[in-house]
This record gives structure tokens, C-alpha cells and sequence, in this order.
């Protein structure tokens, strides 16, 4: 799926000046990307690539550290309640991008637009889901705090839109910081393949997410560094659910076999790697499945279509914002993604019936409740019974990043989100 993601414009502002001291040059991170930018939005937009821009300018309130526990980033203090309900006290000093001060009631504004319903209680919050099913935390995960300001959105994050063109969308720190990256630029190539050859070519120098088969050619590049964390959603394909059940649950167990992950992979690249080879399974005969791949999965969906052999139809390899419009329309048979499976809550965002972000329309009784009284443990065993996805290969992060950043670590929700802090050598 596209986290989160890829899981989100323009900003109206003044440009801040980033001028390096004499004889220096100021240091420019300059992110590669591919396929069109979109458009860079505080509320939840798949297809946008503009999106990994998103926890630079538009902060939530809270996050995620590693052990799945509420950590505050634009509240002063996060606390979970009983029933499903969080408690937030707010930071008094924070602004937004313009100068203006960040008011409840932006960010009571913000809250209710990600689908949470607010109650003021003296100096906090307390914000619970006000959509059936679907889990305050996970919502509260996705609300980023924004004010329209001459019919545009302004965040207050760290960084501000300075200029953006089709092809490139430059970021400038607010208030520049010694020490830290102050000027970052996103460029959106064509394809994959460019934005990986301009990265090894030296034109970019930070980019993610890249398939197994290219991380190679960075190993032993001086001016580059391989930044790893445990990744915690799966590589998976997910099912027009116009396919019989007996169908989909075939597809699991073809699709969830060693050799499978090991011919988009290679070996050892998947955490389930070390699980005892599934038994190779055969589909019936019936007609050809077409596949839908983006980004970096096209070797997935190559190995996937091996594998089904007779049935495996046409790849289409397409842009974000061509996938999930076909998503929509029941356009294919089976569809490349990342589906966020962390933390579990977040299942309901995808899977429970009528959520915005259930592209795909599955809808199952038993799932929804399970979802709805929390038992995610309920949830994962009717989702195995009548499956909306296969999941594949869960696999580290990687991040290819510049060697004069010193401590480039990923976020454990966000990718991105401790960028503000990463420290650039002098």
C-alpha cells in the first residue's frame, strides 16, 4: 500500500534565506521520488508523492515510538483513556507558518476533519473516533494540524513550501537551525529507475523504499550511506474481492511460498524467510489474473506472475494515482501494495467496511465486528477466513542517504518524521 503509504498543498509563504557562510556551500537534501508530485495536503492523500513531505510541514499532535506507544510531538503531554478515548494537553507556544499562534480551536478544526470527535476539559483534550469501527488511535495517527489561510492550508511544522514546479517542490526550515538540514528538495523523476540512476549519479542524495535488487549498487559509493529499520507492514498483493473466496485463499497459499518471496527478494530479505517453507501450491485452471504494480514492487509482481503460471495475466506497472483509480474501479485481479498493518488498530482503516481508505470495498460481518469491539486478534483470524490480500515479505526500511548526515535514523510510524533532527556534518 501507499504508507502510509505510503499514507498527505501548497503552502502560501515567505521564503527564508539559507545563505551558506563565505567559502562554504550550504548542504541540500534533495529526495528522489518518481512519478508526478501531486499535491502536498495536511489531510490523508495515497497517490501523492508530495506526501513524504507531509511530517515536515504539517505535524500531528502525536506519534508512535517503537514500542507502539503514544509519544507526543505537537501536544505537550498524550495520555490513553479508558474506552477507546485519548487525552492530549496542548503545547502553548507553537505557531503556525504565517507567525500565528496554534488555537484549540485549529486544532479541535483539524481533529474532527481526520474523523475524531473532541470534548475541551480545561487545559485538554479529550478526543475519541466519531466513526463506527474505526479506532481513536489510528485516526488520531493520520490528523495532521493545518489552518486554511486564503483558501490554503498552512502547518506548523518545521519547514515551509518555498517553490514548487511539476517536477520539484523545495522545502525551507522556518527558523534556521546550526548543524541541521535547512534546505531540502523533492524531485520527481519519471520512473524508478531514474530516481535510483540519479541517485547513484549524485543528482539526489536521500531516497527510500528501494527493491532489493538495487541496494547493491550503493554498497561502496563513498558519498552514500545505508540506513536500515525493521519494517513492521508486509509486501503484499491485495485482491479485486470480485474473486471467489476459494480463489483468494488459494492465492495466499501460492503467494505466501519461499520460492515466491525468494524470486522477488532473493534470500534472507523477509522476516518470514526464516519460517519453514510453505508446500508449493498449484492454482486451478481459469482465467488469467491481470496484476497491477508500482513503484518499487514490479519485481514482486514478475515473481508473483511466475508463480501462477497459466493464470498469470498482464503486468501493468503504473503510476500511484493510475493504481489506486483502477483500485477503485475494480480495474484488475490482483494489486501491488503495502497495506499498514502497525499498529493492529490500524486494520480498521483498511479493512472495516466504508472506510475511506477500503479502495478496494471488501466487507466481511465478522471482520467488522471484531474491529468494532477491538479484538484484533478476532480480526486477523476472520480476515485468514475470507482474505482481501496475501501477504508476502515483511523487510527492513532502507534509505540510501547522504554520508555527511551523521545520525539519519527512520521513523518508526513516519519515515521521515526525524528528519528535522538529523545532524549534518560541518
Amino acid at each position: 500500500m501507499v504508507h502510509s503509504s505510503v499514507h498527505r498543498l501548497l503552502l502560501l509563504t515567505i521564503l527564508v534565506g539559507c545563505t551558506a557562510p563565505p567559502g562554504r556551500e550550504a548542504f541540500v537534501l534533495r529526495i528522489a521520488v518518481w512519478g508526478p508530485l501531486g499535491e502536498l495536503a495536511p489531510t490523508s492523500n495515497q497517490s501523492a508523492l508530495a506526501s513524504i513531505a507531509q511530517p515536515l510541514v504539517y505535524e500531528k499532535l502525536a506519534t508512535l515510538d517503537a514500542d507502539e506507544q503514544l509519544k507526543p510531538i505537537l501536544a505537550a503531554r498524550v495520555e490513553r483513556l479508558s474506552g477507546d478515548r485519548i487525552q492530549l494537553e496542548l503545547q502553548r507556544d507553537a505557531s503556525f507558518s504565517d507567525g500565528t499562534q496554534v488555537t484549540d480551536l485549529d486544532v479541535v478544526h483539524s481533529l474532527e476533519s481526520g474523523g475524531l470527535r473532541v470534548t475541551q476539559s480545561e487545559r485538554t483534550l479529550i478526543v475519541e473516533s466519531s466513526q463506527r469501527g474505526l479506532p481513536a488511535d489510528a485516526l488520531l495517527l493520520e490528523a495532521r494540524v493545518f489552518r486554511q489561510q486564503e483558501g490554503k492550508p498552512i502547518g506548523s511544522g518545521p519547514f515551509v513550501v518555498a517553490a514548487r514546479t511539476d517536477a520539484e517542490m523545495r522545502l525551507v526550515r522556518r527558523v534556521r537551525r546550526a548543524g541541521r538540514i535547512n534546505d531540502v528538495r523533492i524531485i520527481a523523476y519519471t520512473t524508478p529507475r531514474d530516481a535510483f540512476a540519479h541517485t547513484l549519479r549524485g543528482d539526489a542524495n536521500l531516497i527510500v523504499d528501494l527493491e532489493s535488487r538495487w541496494l547493491e549498487f550503493f554498497r561502496g559509493v563513498p558519498s552514500l550511506q545505508v540506513v536500515r529499520r525493521a519494517g513492521r507492514n508486509a509486501d503484499a498483493f491485495i485482491f479485486n474481492t470480485d474473486l471467489p473466496r476459494a480463489d483468494r485463499v488459494q492465492l495466499v497459499s501460492l503467494l505466501g511460498t519461499q520460492r515466491v518471496r525468494e524470486l522477488a527478494y532473493g534470500t534472507a530479505e523477509c522476516a518470514e524467510s526464516a519460517e519453514a517453507a510453505s508446500d508449493e501450491w498449484a492454482m486451478p485452471a481459469g482465467t488469467a489474473l491481470r496484476l497491477l504494480s508500482w513503484g518499487p514492487f514490479e519485481r514482486l509482481a514478475l515473481a508473483a506472475r511466475r508463480a501462477l503460471g497459466d493464470r498469470g495475466g498482464e503486468v501493468y506497472h503504473l503510476t500511484p494515482e493510475e493504481t489506486i483509480a483502477r483500485m477503485k474501479s475494480r480495474d484488475f485481479d490482483l494489486v501491488t501494495a503495502r497495506p499498514i498493518r502497525w499498529p493492529r488498530s490500524s486494520m480498521a482503516l483498511i479493512w472495516r467496511t466504508g472506510s475511506a481508505n477500503n479502495f478496494v470495498g471488501y466487507s466481511n460481518a465478522a471482520v467488522d465486528r471484531a474491529i468494532d469491539a477491538g479484538d484484533w486478534t478476532a480480526a486477523e483470524i476472520a480476515l485468514q477466513q475470507d482474505p482481501p490480500a496475501a501477504f508476502v515479505c515483511t523487510r527492513d526500511h532502507v534509505a540510501v542517504v547522504d554520508v555527511r548526515i551523521r545520525n539519519p535514523t527512520l521513523g518508526p510510524y513516519d519515515l521521515l518524521e526525524t528528519l528535522p533532527e538529523w545532524e549534518v556534518a560541518q
